[in-house]
């Protein structure tokens, strides 16, 4: 399969002789307070179109090079970087920490809205370091102009309507500035039905089946978002409302004769409420100017199982200040973060329990010379309790990257980073059964804080107009905390303790792009790979490492607004097991879209229709907990409509 990728992207290659040279992506990263230039070499950029509203935000990102889905069903996606995830891999909302309970367990949602954003931004090295704390795999950031240090330009009112399968989604969004004020106002809400299966999917049950039960998804959300800029910086403030419910399909009834029966149902509901302060003051003494942010949210899920419910909430207020303190010769920052997350819970696996975590961090970036050389340095103190137990540390981050020129079309880079990440609280205190995952799980409040050295060493350049990206990391984490499944059960559930482990984690990156006129139009083409081996000091697996992936994309705009896009993927199987798992076997995805704007009435308006898992194959996902018993949706074709109103 691996030889028909690349005789196939050999002939796309070979189109034609006329191809545009991809230039630079310039990104001013968020992160930074839009003011620091990010290279494209450790960052990738997400644009909004490039997302579908109907998939999880794990789902959005598996086809990026180093990026993969640990998901829990179709609901429910947690991002992997370079097999890392869980809260290695940190997911934030406009830069500022995202209250949420997927860090605890796989499956709970991302409480992040994905519908409206401005983009997505992945980041690694340096950066993260300083942004994000226990961040050995990286961000994932959410851009989104709720609250806006810019007038907005534009008013702007659109309707998204979406249909997929047996299901469908509306969108509206209003933008308006009123007197020099930024109003901003969504609601969005979807309704998706239970997923089809690819034809011959069998179950653990050994029965094949046509479609996924508890695999549904409901979900509602409203922001609200209030910005005045003005000379001095500006003042914002958004309240965003969540409720959803989603299936859990892992411990699903067979298909019930009486589907009305509520009690056979297994299913999260999931609430939230979140109120952010930020803004910024360029007239501050000292200091070029202070970005500062407040959050306050509560986030609770409810879970519904045959055996009775557990409540989870989280009530997490978070304060940050970053400062400017950029010169001539350096673009320097200091954040300062505080964070208190009370976790009350209810007949849980986790016991009641209150987490601390204090940080402060500086970041600096050489200007006028010809390389780039970024430093950032992060110090932590932070602690968990509980009524009868108590776990503190503190750490030293650091990392540091060069990013060289070579020639004029090459660059080197060169990375180092040493990042500790201190337990959570299920990790910590978790004693109990746990029915989404039908596991007992045992905590070890004995556990100590990871720590992760990694180095990566790449290289950028354009040959023949081709251009190439190549990455090669060596991340080895000492203390790597892991559940162990055990070959016994309480209560019915599998025994799964927390443990550690040093382990290492090794991979390659590499992406080749090209563009081509054709016709009326650019056809932009890429394929990429990626690998990443994770074994522990013992030579055994760590469970749960996803396999490599091949993907080759193409994309076909003409001056007709019409746009094609072609995703191939071949993931390969994963023989490299622990001893609680199985094979998984090789499988081969298509996905396409076609989109066609149209001036209709005085609006603009695109339509479009996209299919996923055209081949309707049969699949399983490695770096899920449960593949063996939730396999990936079948085939799914859907029609999109946007709407943007001149009013």
């Amino acid at each position: 399969m691996i030889r028909s990728i690349l005789s196939l992207v050999v002939l796309v290659f070979s189109i034609s002789s006329i191809a545009d040279e991809l230039s630079g992506i310039d990104v001013k990263s968020s992160v930074f307070t839009n003011s620091i230039e990010e290279s494209k070499y450790p960052l990738h950029i997400v644009e909004d179109e490039e997302i579908y509203d109907v998939n999880s935000l794990g789902e959005n990102l598996e086809n990026l090079p180093g990026v993969s889905n640990a998901d829990y069903g179709p609901a429910i996606g947690q991002p992997v970087i370079r097999g890392l995830g869980g809260s290695r891999t940190k997911i934030m909302l406009n830069n500022d920490m995202v209250n949420s309970l997927s860090h605890l367990s796989p499956d709970h949602q991302n409480n992040v809205n994905i519908q409206e954003i401005s983009h997505i931004e992945i980041l690694r090295g340096p950066s993260s370091i300083f942004a994000g704390s226990g961040a050995s795999g990286g961000i994932i950031n959410v851009v989104t102009d709720v609250i806006s240090g810019d007038k907005y330009e534009n008013n702007v009112t659109s309707y998204d309507y979406y249909s997929v399968n047996n299901g469908y989604g509306h969108n509206v969004t209003m933008k308006r500035n009123i007197f020099d004020t930024n109003i901003y106002f969504n609601i969005n809400n979807k309704q998706l039905k239970n997923h089809n299966l690819p034809h011959g999917t069998k179950l653990e049950d050994g029965l094949f089946k046509g479609t996924l039960a508890n695999s549904d998804y409901k979900d509602q959300n409203m922001i609200f978002g209030i910005s005045m800029p003005q000379t001095w910086g500006y003042l914002g403030f958004s309240f965003e409302n969540n409720d959803g419910n989603y299936g859990i399909p892992f411990h699903a009834e067979e298909e019930e004769e009486h589907e009305e029966e509520e009690e056979h149902r297994v299913h999260s509901k999931i609430e939230s409420e979140t109120y952010t302060v930020k803004g910024t003051i360029n007239t501050i003494p000292i200091f070029n100017s202070m970005d500062f942010s407040f959050v306050d949210s509560n986030s609770f899920i409810r879970e519904h199982e045959e055996d009775g419910n557990a409540s989870l909430d989280n009530n997490m207020t978070a304060i940050s200040g970053k400062f400017n303190l950029d010169s001539g010769d350096f673009e320097r920052r200091i954040l300062v973060e505080y964070s208190r997350t009370k976790s009350p819970m209810t007949s849980a696996y986790i016991p009641s329990s209150i987490a601390y975590d204090r940080s402060i961090a500086f970041f600096q970036r050489n200007l006028g010379k010809p390389y780039e050389l970024d430093f950032a340095v992060r110090y932590e103190s932070n602690s968990r309790d509980n009524l009868i137990q108590r776990y503190g540390d503190t750490s030293l981050n650091l990392g540091s990257s060069l990013l060289y020129r070579l020639s004029k079309s090459t660059n080197l880079y060169l990375g180092y980073s040493h990042v500790s990440r201190s337990p959570n609280i299920a990790e910590l205190f978790a004693n109990g059964s746990h029915g989404p995952t039908q596991r007992y799980e045992r905590g070890n409040n004995q556990l100590s804080r990871e720590v992760s050295r990694g180095a990566e060493i790449g290289i950028t350049t354009e040959y023949k107009d081709f251009d190439i990206d190549m990455r090669f990391y060596d991340n080895n984490i000492n203390n790597y905390i892991y559940l162990k499944d055990r070959t016994t059960s309480t209560g019915g559930k599998t025994d799964a303790d927390w443990r550690q482990k040093d382990a290492t984690f090794r991979g390659y990156e590499l992406s080749i792009s090209k563009s081509y006129n054709i016709a009326s139009g650019l056809l932009q083409a890429k394929l990429s790979t990626d690998d990443v081996s994770a074994v522990f000091d013992d030579n055994t697996y760590v469970p749960r490492a996803n396999p490599s992936k091949t993907v080759l994309s193409l994309q076909f705009d003409n001056q007709n607004n019409e746009s094609f896009t072609t995703d191939l993927v071949y993931v390969d199987s994963q023989g490299d097991f622990s001893s609680t798992e199985t094979q998984t076997n090789s499988y081969v995805c298509l996905d396409m879209k076609y989109t066609k704007g149209v001036r209709l009435a005085g609006s603009d308006m695109q339509i479009t229709v996209f299919g996923e898992n055209l081949t309707n194959s049969s699949q399983r996902n490695h770096s899920s907990m449960v593949k063996n018993e939730v396999p990936l949706p079948g085939v799914r074709v859907g029609l999109a409509l946007s709407i943007d109103y001149d009013l």
